[in-house]
């Protein structure tokens, strides 16, 4: 993929938005724009009195706020209440709040989950009750969702690794990896990502740890560095992990490359300075997915099908198109540089 493009969507997204014929009366809602509500639809909601769950698994970081912004504006848009809650990573809180909403008996549930597999038991008690349940990263281990909607993790993952490694333009180079400790599909799809993109380029993959706290990564992060003194690159796959491995890196004075998945405002920050590390970061469409949530349980309870997984585009974000990108990634918020 060229690196000069002003603003690059992974290959899959693109391929797959090209490719997309227009959906047929009976087949299945695929992408985030096959979601979208006709006027009649929209007129339809407004006599509804509709009411869904929001939950998130943290909000400790800009993708999550963003998604409950995007979801918050548009369904106050739509005229949709919608009640919103943060599980601070913690799963027996998720589940709690998710049976909170299955007492209230609110019309559907989105979630981003702590642990897809604990989770599984809550969902079965929707399916019970016949509350719609629609997730992102990854479907529980039980239970029935209408779909499950996705980042482009992978290519994402393995378009900002793929550009690190040519900036390191180094064979057997060494690099480190500073994840999250997630048990979701979308994580370990990103961690597939950047090992092929590692292994392609003919590097190897020295660490790779994780953690929850930015303040323990960047411990993680000091001490790969110090412990390897031929490292040449961090690859972060969450944005307090990219936060982490900045601060290390600048705390070290080493010439390290970093690229990471998720563009938050820390790391377009540093783009915009012109003097950082950081040669691309794989961002999600957070308000996009925001709006698509609304929209895909909007539709469900309209009678629609939705396809298994839906796919959101990322944005390789980069020196040379993080204005652009910051546009289209958090529409209407004010540039922070």
């Amino acid at each position: 993929m060229t690196r000069t493009l002003s603003l690059a969507l992974t290959a899959s997204a693109f391929a797959l938005a090209l490719a997309a014929p227009v959906a047929a009366q009976d087949a299945c809602l695929a992408t985030a724009e096959d979601l979208h509500l006709s006027d009649a639809q929209l007129a339809d909601v407004a006599d509804r009195d509709l009411t869904f769950g929001f939950l998130t698994n943290n909000i400790s970081d800009d993708f999550s706020r963003t998604l409950v912004a995007g979801g918050e504006a548009y369904a106050e848009e739509i005229g949709v209440e919608l009640i919103v809650n943060n599980a601070d990573f913690d799963a027996n809180t998720q589940l709690s709040q998710f049976d909170a909403l299955l007492q209230r008996q609110v019309d559907g549930i989105f979630l981003t989950a702590v642990d897809a597999s604990s989770i599984g038991q809550a969902v079965n008690r929707a399916n019970r009750d016949d509350i719609p349940v629609f997730i992102v990263g990854g479907a529980p281990a039980r239970g029935e969702v209408i779909s499950v909607m996705n980042a482009s993790s992978y290519q994402g993952s393995f378009d900002a690794g793929s550009a690190m490694m040519e900036a390191i333009g180094e064979a057997n180079a060494q690099v480190a990896i500073l994840g999250i400790p997630f048990a979701l599909q979308t994580i370990r799809d990103r961690e597939k990502g950047i090992l092929d993109a590692v292994g392609a380029a003919g590097g190897q993959v020295i660490s790779m740890q994780s953690d929850f706290s930015q303040d323990r990564l960047l411990e993680l992060a000091t001490n790969v560095i110090q412990a390897n003194p031929d490292l040449k690159g961090i690859f972060a796959t969450w944005s307090l992990a990219v936060n982490a491995a900045t601060e290390a890196v600048e705390q070290s004075g080493r010439d390290i490359v970093i690229a990471g998945y998720d563009s938050e405002v820390p790391g377009y920050v540093e783009l915009a300075s012109g003097d950082t590390n950081i040669v691309a970061l794989s961002g999600q469409q957070a308000a996009l997915q925001g709006r698509a949530a609304v929209e895909g349980l909007v539709q469900s309870i309209m009678g629609a099908e939705l396809c298994d997984e839906i796919i959101t585009p990322n944005l390789l974000v980069t020196a040379d198109n993080f204005e652009e990108s910051w546009s289209i990634q958090y529409p209407g918020a004010e540039q922070p540089w």
